[in-house]
């Protein structure tokens, strides 16, 4: 069975731990990059977390790793950061939506007329 790996920085990852999950403390997006690449050789069924200022750093050939792989699921943990919120969570969803379903969707912003 697979589990919920978070790789993050050292600052938020006692947070992680103190709610069960398995972490790996990572101060650059070199490290990140690293420690990802030896759980992607692993194989295992995990999904890993990674904190998304150095996920958007990853490399292209490994973020092509990621890409393709079905195993194991690694998502960008968001950062933190409060500027433009509602933004990055929409953009966020939709990337994931389009990962889980194969085509992009969108969403009418439109307010519906009584």
């Amino acid at each position: 069975m697979g589990r919920l790996i978070v790789l993050t920085t050292p600052d938020l990852e006692l947070g992680y731990r103190l709610a069960g999950v398995a972490t790996g403390a990572v101060a650059s997006s070199a490290e990140a990059a690293q420690a990802l690449q030896e759980l992607l050789d692993t194989e295992a069924d995990d999904v890993i977390a990674v904190h998304e200022p150095f996920f958007h750093d990853l490399e292209a050939p490994l973020r092509r790793r990621i890409e393709t792989a079905t195993s194991p699921l690694v998502v960008a943990m968001p950062g933190g950061r409060d500027a433009d919120v509602e933004g990055e969570r929409r953009a966020r969803m939709l990337q994931m939506l389009w990962q889980a379903v194969g085509y992009e969707m969108t969403f009418d912003r439109g307010e519906s007329g009584g």
